[in-house]
């Protein structure tokens, strides 16, 4: 990796240990949420659903406009608008509101997903490719895994409706780290 690209890659996973640390508490404790708003199960499913819908129609176009330009922009506009749609969901008192962040949600997810990988791609070279992205998955996974293991304690002592706002404080402050990112959109 030439050293343009191995800063790019610190300041990417930096950026994205920091954002998965408060996601990884939240994540098992969504469907108490969604139970919270008057919802069950069936609810939990939809609003899923929902979301890996949106997500998986808008990876395509995410990646067609990551090619014309480039993933940077996606990255900062995914992250600064997951931030705004985090705090939003303090504000719903309906399931159907809800459904409507959820697709927001994904939107936003697949914006996230294709310029995520196809940057890993940008930045790491074919040669030890798969070892550098396996190394970032596994150190984002592993923070994930960990917090996830520790987010019950975490919301009994916090509150859940605190943690959206960590998680938002969290993706202002990975995402303002793209900015950093050098990106040849060549």
């Amino acid at each position: 990796m030439t050293d343009y690209n191995k800063k790019n890659y610190k300041i990417f996973l930096t950026a994205n240990i920091i954002s998965s640390f408060i996601a990884g508490i939240f994540g098992p404790f969504y469907i108490l949420f969604v139970q919270d708003k008057g919802g069950g199960l069936e609810n939990f499913g939809i609003a899923m659903g929902l979301l890996l819908l949106a997500q998986s129609i808008v990876a395509y176009y995410a990646g067609k406009y990551s090619d014309i330009f480039g993933r940077k922009p996606l990255l900062i506009l995914e992250g600064y608008g997951h931030a705004i749609t985090v705090i939003l969901f303090l504000f719903i008192s309906q399931i159907w509101q809800l459904y409507v962040l959820q697709i927001i949600s994904g939107i936003l997810a697949g914006l996230e997903a294709t310029a995520h990988t196809s940057f890993l791609g940008d930045i790491t070279e074919k040669k030890s490719r798969g070892r550098d992205v396996g190394k970032y998955y596994m150190v984002v996974g592993t923070i994930s895994a960990l917090t996830m293991m520790a987010g019950g304690y975490v919301i009994a002592v916090v509150g859940l409706k605190i943690v959206f706002v960590l998680m938002a404080i969290a993706d202002i402050i990975s995402t303002s780290m793209f900015w950093m990112l050098k990106e040849n959109k060549s």
